[in-house]
């Protein structure tokens, strides 16, 4: 879905991944899917890839900077590495796992009994500061073994006008310095006389 505001565009792709019981191949043909679609958005909208990814993020120091401390499990699964693998080789941010909440903010799947429950949808950025919170909505009853979640969305934008020169200079008026202004109005007036006398 491509999202267009005022000052920018948004392409999100929600995606559900294969579960456990399905081939190597099926899984490698979902990441080339996802990857298809990624290639075929416009180069300067944001990027956001969310939804079920079945893969459980661990708390794993070597995974921190793509995923952060926050996950609701402790260890990565394989699917889960599979999914960091694929948002460090497209520059994506795992945003789902920053964020503190207790851990039932974070779960967003449970079994039929309620007797297991897991963080396994996920959200995959490129600018990875436009997302400040990320919780699952338990109350709503949505007709899904997932809970909802809410995503909190800010874009900062930085306005260009040039060169850094051009963007560290001042607008001064030189009529609020009387000398300026006096020494302005003598090389005009200079001008026009030479003006003059060229005519003659």
């Amino acid at each position: 879905m491509r999202l267009k505001a005022k000052w920018f565009s948004g392409t999100l792709i929600n995606v559900h991944a294969p579960t456990n019981d399905k081939t190597k191949e099926i899984k490698e043909e979902f990441y080339n899917l996802v990857e298809q679609n990624i290639n075929q958005i416009a180069r300067l909208d944001i990027q956001i890839i969310l939804g079920d990814f079945n893969a459980k993020v661990g708390k794993e120091s070597i995974y921190k900077p793509t995923t952060g401390n926050e996950s609701s499990h402790n260890e990565t699964n394989n699917k889960g590495r599979k999914m960091i693998q694929f948002a460090i080789s497209k520059g994506l941010s795992l945003r789902s796992t920053r964020f503190p909440h207790k851990d039932i903010h974070k779960e967003t799947w449970y079994s039929a009994d309620g007797s297991t429950v897991n963080q396994t949808d996920h959200v995959l950025i490129r600018f990875r500061s436009a997302i400040t919170d990320i919780r699952a909505l338990r109350g709503p009853d949505n007709g899904s073994d997932h809970n909802l979640l809410t995503i909190n969305f800010k874009v900062k934008f930085r306005v260009k006008t040039g060169n850094k020169h051009n963007e560290e200079r001042k607008v001064v008026n030189i009529f609020q310095n009387p000398k300026w202004k006096q020494e302005y109005v003598i090389e005009i007036n200079n001008k026009f006389e030479i003006l003059e006398n060229v005519d003659d």
